[in-house]
């Protein structure tokens, strides 16, 4: 994982502190006041709980989050919250996932509790839950859950996954038809599809995915495969997406299927197919709820509502992965392959092998 950027609303003694590897120890039997508040709440009929909740977030007023979905569709997710709730103050900090994780971390290593709640993709997460940053929060509203997407949900109760990405491989239907297009991952691994397909730098979530659907043996064996086809490398998933809708390349791996399926329904003369004979990668966004949040019961209803039709159906119309909603275009046949978090240690071993083979070390050998 990326090291964390210097923050100065909590200053330099929490990215040394962070550094330095110091952090809570894992697995934590302590509550905090918030997680007994949360278990008290959880004990009352639904009625009841959520009067409680109602009454303690207009005493607190606000709530200080920080959401992932960027821009537009974040504010329009937030518009939903505020109209729900108008006495509570939104205070948003936009941010990658990766990013809105080592903040907090840096917040509550210098013992700075800022922050309430966090939208995150779950296996960016890994630095919250090894460090126990996270409050636990059952909660009745994760009954919404559709079944299939039952394996988003976390057993301890740290997250409520609300929305999730694919990852999957789709290709340009005027450079390489559908009988020509790869049927499986391991398709990549063909010559004729050599300097044909691309992938972004690696990053934890499309890692975790990748040993999860295939076991670290078997994945670290695709990826030197895939290295030997020389793929190409770019940053960006929409960039990568618009290069090959132009012609520069057959097949996209590794990429969310939204932006060119949405697309692709406007005007069918867009080149864009996903391809849903293999397996697609689905890791969940979720809430997760600070340990030590000034803001418990605003949190917890920020939390809940984001499996409220309200909030799914600003996701379904942006074409994002609803978990309580019916999706907008994944077919109820694909195969889906959820997944959470790994530990880092194996996260690491990933990164490397990825490297190795794939990344800088292995270009630079070519």
């Amino acid at each position: 994982m990326k090291r964390i950027s210097l923050f100065t609303s909590v200053g330099m003694a929490a990215a040394v502190a962070l550094a330095l590897g110091l952090a809570a120890p894992a697995g934590a039997q302590n509550l905090t006041a918030n997680e007994k508040l949360y278990a008290e709440l959880a004990k009352l009929p639904a009625k009841e709980r959520q009067a409680r909740l109602v009454a303690g977030a207009k005493k607190e007023g606000r709530i200080e989050m920080i959401h992932s979905l960027r821009r537009k569709l974040g504010r329009d997710h937030i518009k939903g919250f505020t109209k729900m709730y108008p006495f509570i103050t939104v205070k948003n900090s936009d941010m990658g996932s990766q990013d809105a994780a080592e903040r907090l971390v840096a917040e509550e290593t210098a013992g700075r509790h800022l922050t309430d709640a966090v939208s995150i993709g779950v296996p960016d997460a890994t630095i919250l839950i090894e460090q126990d940053r996270i409050a636990r929060y059952p909660t009745p509203a994760i009954k919404k859950v559709f079944a299939r997407y039952k394996g988003f949900i976390d057993p301890k109760n740290r997250w409520v996954p609300y929305y999730w990405s694919e990852y999957g491989m789709s290709h340009n239907t005027n450079l390489v038809s559908a009988a020509d297009a790869p049927k499986q991952w391991t398709d990549l691994c063909n010559p004729k599809y050599k300097g044909k397909f691309s992938f972004d730098p690696p990053t934890t979530r499309f890692l975790v995915g990748l040993y999860v659907m295939m076991g670290e043996e078997k994945a670290k064996e695709w990826i030197r495969c895939i290295g030997k086809n020389k793929p190409i490398i770019q940053r960006g998933h929409t960039a990568r997406l618009k290069l090959m809708l132009r012609g520069d390349h057959w097949i996209q791996g590794g990429n969310y299927f939204y932006r060119g399926s949405k697309m692709a329904k406007k005007n069918p003369k867009v080149p864009f197919r996903a391809i849903y004979s293999a397996p697609v990668l689905g890791y969940a966004g979720a809430i997760v709820i600070n340990k030590n949040a000034p803001h418990p019961h605003a949190a917890a209803l920020w939390a809940d509502y984001t499996l409220t039709k309200a909030s799914q159906n600003v996701l379904r119309k942006a074409w994002r992965g609803t978990v309580a909603m019916k999706h907008a275009y994944f077919p109820e046949d694909a195969k889906l392959v959820t997944y959470n978090y790994l530990d880092s240690k194996v996260v690491n071993r990933m990164h490397e092998a990825w490297g190795k083979h794939v990344g800088r070390k292995a270009r630079k050998k070519k």
